[in-house]
């Protein structure tokens, strides 16, 4: 590990910190206010994930840049960030197409 990976992680670290801090808090407000007690349902867990996501995507983002992470793993981040960008991305068409009992009245 060089001098410089580790100089440079430190300093975009501290220039993410307060961003990343801001939405991680807003984060956990929002899943502490979440009812645990409704049912959880595929769409239901589909915008779970994806409201997580939007928390912790400054993260993801500030984790595939940094230098002292070995380019592999930065890679497999920065993947991981863009397969749930994409599926954010179709999460409204998705709650759009789905009907509660739908599937009840195709049968029928």
């Amino acid at each position: 590990m060089s001098t410089n990976s580790k100089e440079q992680s430190e300093t975009t670290i501290k220039n993410s910190k307060r961003a990343v801090d801001r939405s991680v808090r807003a984060l956990m407000q929002e899943m502490e206010a979440e009812n645990t007690l409704v049912a959880e349902t595929p769409l239901s867990r589909l915008q779970k994930v994806l409201k997580i996501y939007r928390g912790v995507k400054p993260l993801l983002a500030v984790l595939g840049s940094l230098p002292l992470i070995p380019s592999t793993w930065r890679a497999a981040i920065v993947m991981f960030d863009q397969a749930l960008e994409a599926l954010s991305g179709v999460g409204g068409e998705i709650t759009a197409q789905f009907k509660a009992g739908k599937d009840l009245v195709e049968q029928e």
